[in-house]
């Protein structure tokens, strides 16, 4: 995990920023307390920081590595203990297309049930995780020219650290014509499925289900390599897949199924 603290023109505020673009091939239970708990502690390191500027420089980071492993005290398991739907974990004992796609048929996820299924899949089946996230910006943007900062606000207006040559017009359209992929892998040996999502689809941006936001799925069961569709991800030019589970709880979910 990196970070990087970011502060406002005006020096009055700060942005806190975490990126991890690559995980791969590693424990989830372990990646994601040891995530979690680094994440918490820079952030309460800032936090006190920011009040008494003193105090915090006396203290060590097993300090606030404490503090947040006490702030974690059944978390995941709580979160580990969401229930989904018994096709998913079926699904990781399958090898044959046809029948990943049966079982995905009509099925839906949110963010915490996403979870217990990359923690079941490492407990019950011994599945290892990866995740990659890939951006690709409009043709012709260099990264040069990007601010450190760029928000779109909830009034459509545009937020900016950090110089820039662009306007806001400029950035606006590049943040809405960026392609991102997030993409959650579960592999044992040669045997992979992954569950992957983009921007677009988060935004209700996708043609599905009247812009409900959506997860695509793909597995080594569809004839593809996993480095090469890893190479298409990152090309943008991913293999298309028709199947697609409802991402709920998250994004920008379709009115009538909100009110």
């Amino acid at each position: 995990m990196s970070t990087k603290k970011i502060h406002s023109e005006d020096g009055k505020s700060a942005y806190r920023i975490f990126s991890d673009d690559k995980v791969e091939k590693v424990n989830p239970i372990e990646y994601y307390k040891s995530y979690e708990i680094k994440k918490r502690a820079t952030v309460f390191r800032d936090l006190l920081k920011s009040t008494h500027p003193s105090l915090a420089s006396t203290l060590n980071n097993s300090f606030f590595e404490k503090r947040a492993e006490d702030s974690l005290i059944g978390f995941f398991e709580q979160k580990e203990q969401t229930d989904i739907h018994n096709n998913f974990l079926t699904l990781l004992q399958t090898s044959r297309k046809k029948e990943q796609e049966k079982l995905l048929k009509g099925m839906s996820l949110n963010p915490d049930q996403l979870y217990s299924l990359i923690i079941k899949s490492h407990k019950d089946h011994n599945y290892l995780y990866s995740r990659y996230l890939f951006e690709n910006l409009p043709k012709g943007t260099k990264e040069e020219d990007l601010p450190e900062v760029i928000l779109i606000e909830y009034d459509n207006t545009v937020k900016k650290i950090g110089s820039t040559g662009l306007s806001d017009g400029e950035l606006k359209n590049l943040i809405e014509h960026r392609k991102v992929i997030v993409s959650h892998f579960f592999e044992k040996d040669d045997v992979w499925h992954c569950f992957f999502l983009t921007y677009n689809s988060i935004a209700g941006k996708e043609n599905h289900n009247q812009g409900q936001p959506h997860f695509h799925y793909i597995s080594s069961a569809f004839g593809i390599q996993k480095d090469d569709f890893i190479e298409s991800m990152r090309t943008g030019k991913y293999k298309s897949t028709s199947i697609h589970i409802d991402l709920l709880d998250y994004g920008n979910q379709p009115k009538e199924k909100t009110e």
